[in-house]
């Protein structure tokens, strides 16, 4: 997480200014550090360790634990928190007891759906632009 990320939301709120931080869920020590913020985002990328592996490519080895605590995190924190669901069909959309189980462990105030937009090709990902549904 950016280093001087409290000393810049602090400025924001000097003016009256909205904050919106939105965190992928790897720094539970910044996030316990983490003031005053209008509105604390999460990315809930998948809901078990071996799905967040293939979708995030994360950096740490302990990706998981670092992923758990963050959410436990939240669920102390005393703002407005929102879990950022990206759901992406045939990679992580058939978790949803697990994502129960993650809702349940950092109870956020909102939950926002999202989808995947695909930008291109990359060697690194197995996304595609196949579709899913038909056209009438």
């Amino acid at each position: 997480m950016y280093p001087h990320i409290q000393k810049y939301l602090d400025l924001l709120h000097e003016q009256d200014i909205s904050s919106f931080l939105v965190t992928n869920a790897q720094f539970p020590d910044k996030l316990r550090e983490i003031g005053k913020v209008t509105q604390l985002y999460v990315s809930i990328d998948a809901s078990t360790k071996e799905s967040l592996k293939a979708i995030d490519r994360p950096l740490f080895k302990d990706f998981w634990e670092r992923f758990l605590e963050c959410l436990s995190v939240l669920k102390d924190n005393q703002q407005r928190t929102v879990y950022r669901m990206t759901l992406v069909k045939s990679w992580n959309m058939e978790e949803l007891e697990n994502y129960a189980r993650l809702i349940a462990r950092g109870c956020p105030t909102f939950i926002e759906i999202k989808g995947v937009t695909f930008c291109g090709n990359s060697g690194a990902s197995g996304l595609t632009m196949k579709i899913f549904h038909t056209r009438a």
